[in-house]
């Protein structure tokens, strides 16, 4: 085999197959430097086959990045990988062992070119996380404090009114409650519609009001990936869904129509339906943003229903 540490080489030794790459600085975002060898790809079965690869450091971090192919070879897209480098401050000559774990995912080994192994985040990859959370908590204090100044000042305007000294008294507590009342139920309307825009896409195990089933179901949007494979949450796999690879019935909601949809369980990603279900959602005609509901009837069959974006964007002008 002819050596190339910059397109990756096999590695051969061990239960799980892998490849290496050496980052060099002037190849770091080449299409040769995102390659995946031939003899990897080879070596895994197609039903393991995913356009979407899951790249995990050894301290619990993750990457996924989409998979591309051209006439030569598939490799990595160039935003994922770009985003793993710089996030990880990579770049300089490290060395990386991509080891497969199963479903296209992989744990990624770092060592320095002193040959030592990286096992924490580097500093300045801590430094920018904490800044971003710095600056969002910035950000939430300002639009407290913009909100706060418009209150004072309309409650200032309604509230001056000529009088005696005790109703000027008076006329300042009551401002003073009244700008503390109002700041509070600002700030509860921000979380209130927060909780509600972030539920839009969280698992959902209980039954629908005012019904007494008890049918399992979660609820989410979807997602540009969502339309090549479908991740199932962790809370309602490990609750309700199979421990090993499954075939699936998924039933149409309105029509006698059903799509038999492959689950894959994963112990080191989030299980998915991937085998099958590029054809559903295709043929069920899913677009980005529709809003689908499975509820799971008997252990191996779900029934889909799906309420279609321009429905949802009515009911919320409404």
């Amino acid at each position: 085999m002819t050596k190339n540490s910059c397109f990756g080489q096999i590695i051969e030794e061990g239960d799980n197959p892998g490849f290496f790459k050496v980052l060099r600085k002037e190849d770091l975002s080449t299409e040769i430097m995102r390659a995946i060898p031939h003899d990897f790809i080879r070596s895994i079965s197609n039903k393991e086959f995913s356009f979407k690869m899951v790249l995990k450091l050894p301290w619990g971090s993750s990457w996924p990045i989409k998979i591309s192919r051209n006439e030569r070879f598939y490799y990595m897209e160039k935003s994922g990988w770009d985003k793993f480098l710089s996030d990880n401050d990579l770049g300089h000559d490290e060395l990386l062992t991509f080891t497969h774990k199963g479903h296209m995912c992989f744990s990624v080994n770092i060592y320095q070119i002193d040959c030592k192994e990286i096992l924490r985040p580097k500093k300045t990859a801590t430094i920018a996380s904490s800044s971003k959370c710095r600056n969002k908590r910035e950000q939430g204090k300002n639009i407290y404090n913009d909100v706060k100044e418009e209150e004072i000042e309309s409650l200032s305007e309604s509230l001056s009114f000529p009088g005696s000294e005790t109703d000027e008294s008076t006329g300042r507590k009551l401002k003073q409650r009244r700008k503390i009342n109002l700041g509070k139920k600002k700030v509860e309307e921000a979380e209130k519609t927060k909780k509600k825009k972030k539920n839009v896409d969280t698992d959902c195990d209980h039954s629908e009001a005012g019904t007494s089933s008890l049918v399992p179901k979660f609820t989410l949007t979807i997602k540009k990936s969502y339309l090549k494979f479908l991740a199932v949450r962790k809370k309602f796999a490990d609750m309700h869904m199979p421990k090993e690879t499954t075939m699936f019935k998924i039933h149409h909601s309105k029509e006698k129509r059903s799509w038999k949809v492959k689950y894959v369980v994963s112990d080191i990603c989030e299980s998915r339906f991937s085998p099958g279900w590029v054809r559903l959602a295709r043929e069920f005609v899913l677009q980005v943003g529709d809003v689908c509901t499975f509820e799971l009837i008997k252990p191996a069959e779900m029934v889909l229903s799906v309420t279609k974006k321009r429905q949802c964007d009515v009911c919320e002008m409404i």
